[in-house]
């Protein structure tokens, strides 16, 4: 029993670095599809894209610092792959891409910023999962 819930765990670490790509790929998409779309929102005297289901997850889950760490910690401790080291790496420069990028911007940079980071996270996850699964 004991035994099982550590490969358990262990499976957990290898694919938790993923999902929250993941979320970044669903945050970025669902930003984009707004600024298409023009659905914008005023919260605190600042314009922002109306994202829902991104608002919904932010309810149950915050992507901070100490997640990073967390899963920085799991994957070092557990020895994942390459693509794992990658994507807490990604995951850490998206954390200050987030506090870099602060402010009221034009649609353009946020269009390029969103494309680069779906692709990014979307490689991660596509070379991540298949060697998670191999």
């Amino acid at each position: 029993m004991i035994n099982r819930f550590r490969r358990l765990l262990i499976q957990v670490g290898k694919v938790l670095p993923f999902v929250v790509c993941f979320l970044v790929v669903i945050n970025c998409a669902e930003t984009v599809f707004a600024l298409a779309t023009n659905d914008f929102l005023m919260y605190d005297g600042i314009v922002i894209p109306n994202t829902r289901i991104s608002f919904f997850i932010g309810h149950y889950f915050e992507y901070n610092l100490q997640m990073l760490v967390v899963l920085v910690i799991i994957s070092i401790a557990i020895e994942t792959c390459i693509y794992n080291k990658m994507a807490c790496a990604y995951l850490g420069v998206n954390l200050i891409e987030k506090s870099y990028f602060d402010f009221e911007m034009d649609l353009w940079p946020i269009y390029i910023i969103c494309m680069v980071n779906i692709i990014i996270s979307t490689f991660l996850i596509y070379k991540g999962t298949k060697n998670v699964l191999k």
